[in-house]
């Protein structure tokens, strides 16, 4: 059996468990647990679906989806319009001409160019090497407000939460648009 750290508290509903009171130290889910109705689980996917993904930037259809369990392309960094089946990035806005397996937005490759050229690391990489080197790590980050680390201003791209504000894709996207 795997060894688990015990936690009391359940996987599904984040509430106490009586089975740690007892002296059971296995993960287990709450047995009272009851499934939304459907109609509140269409309710609760809609607004995922209009927050995450938005409406389509063709169209302005709010029928969209991410493609994450699109067997063909599996990436929810792309969205895709039911009404007029145009496909676009997620992050950055781009249009897809045509669909093909395991396309990637054509801003992946500058990101890739630009953290060569300057060195910057992804998220786990930064805290992989920098981070739990740094004097204020101590089981996490210990500053007050993490964005004033002069660290991440050094390894991490500026535009990394939101790429449509970079001024290379921002000038890529009105060659191709």
């Amino acid at each position: 059996m795997e060894n688990i750290e015990p936690t009391n508290l359940c996987e599904t509903c984040r509430k106490q468990l009586d089975c740690f009171q007892k002296g059971i130290f296995e993960r287990e889910t709450c047995r009272q647990y009851d499934a939304l109705p459907i109609g509140e689980l269409l309710e609760r996917d809609r607004f995922v679906q209009a927050v995450m993904v938005g409406g389509c930037p063709e169209c302005g259809s709010e029928n969209t989806y991410d493609c994450e369990n699109n067997p063909l392309l599996e990436d929810n960094t792309i969205g895709h319009c039911l009404e007029c089946e145009t496909y676009w990035c997620l992050e950055c806005g781009y249009v897809f001409e045509k669909v093909e397996k395991g396309m990637q937005c054509p801003h992946w490759e500058i990101c890739a160019h630009c953290s060569d050229e300057h060195g910057y690391l992804d998220d786990l990489e930064f805290m992989e090497t920098i981070c739990q080197k740094c004097e204020h790590y101590g089981n996490g980050c210990q500053l007050e407000d993490p964005a004033d680390c002069d660290k991440q201003r050094q390894f991490l791209c500026p535009y990394e939460g939101d790429v449509s504000e970079c001024p290379r894709i921002e000038e890529f996207l009105e060659e191709h648009m």
